[in-house]
């Protein structure tokens, strides 16, 4: 065999052993002004509200803001924290959800959030998309964390985050340790009522029946 050869296996076998990282989405300004607010849909939370745009701002994945040192560099996303009572933003394919505080009325805040987004609107383009297909979900209990983490996004992703995404919301997976699996809420689903309880029991039943009976989750 080739020293070529050699040097082309063993740089494969580096990158299977290299956890890949979550591509974080790159803003555009929306230059055509096209992209509107076109209405707004209520959320099993009374404290978000989702703003449907007309057309799609993010074409994979989602992103959260609950800063604003997280929002730097984000036209959009700082512009609606900075409006008072305003505690998350949280982006996905063609809404953007945003969450207040218990203390502020949605009288004003709603048209006040609303302009803003058509004031300063942003596109943003995922790297592309994380295919996990090469899970052996049969021997679940014996992977490696990693292993574990890719199954489980798996699972979140065809099961849960679609359903959470009509409501506005989303679900963050942020790590499993032995057989507790630990999420955090995002958008809508941040200060829910049902996200810690019925949000939560649906969330772990789908990974009981789909990766291990003896798997928990709770939310951080």
């Amino acid at each position: 065999m080739k020293i070529s050869e050699v040097l082309a296996i063993q740089e494969k076998m580096n990158e299977k052993k290299t956890p890949a990282k979550k591509p974080k989405p790159k803003a555009r300004p929306n230059l055509t002004k096209a992209l509107k607010v076109v209405r707004t849909k209520e959320t099993p939370n009374p404290n978000a509200l989702q703003f449907v745009i007309n057309g799609v701002i993010l074409d994979n994945g989602n992103i959260s803001f609950t800063s604003k040192e997280e929002a730097e560099g984000d036209k959009m996303a700082a512009a609606l924290l900075d409006k008072p009572g305003v505690t998350t933003v949280f982006v996905m394919d063609n809404f953007v959800t945003v969450t207040k505080d218990d203390k502020t009325s949605w009288v004003p805040l709603k048209d006040r959030v609303w302009k803003s987004i058509d004031d300063t609107v942003t596109v943003y383009q995922a790297e592309g998309k994380v295919v996990l297909s090469d899970v052996d979900v049969v021997n679940f209990s014996n992977l490696n964390n990693e292993k574990k983490m890719q199954g489980i996004e798996m699972v979140l992703n065809r099961s849960i985050r679609t359903n959470l995404a009509q409501d506005g919301g989303g679900v963050e997976l942020k790590s499993i340790d032995g057989d507790e699996v630990s999420i955090h809420y995002q958008g809508a689903c941040g200060s829910c009522p049902t996200s810690t309880s019925g949000t939560l029991q649906y969330i772990q039943t789908q990974l009981r029946q789909q990766l291990h009976p003896k798997l928990t989750v709770k939310s951080v």
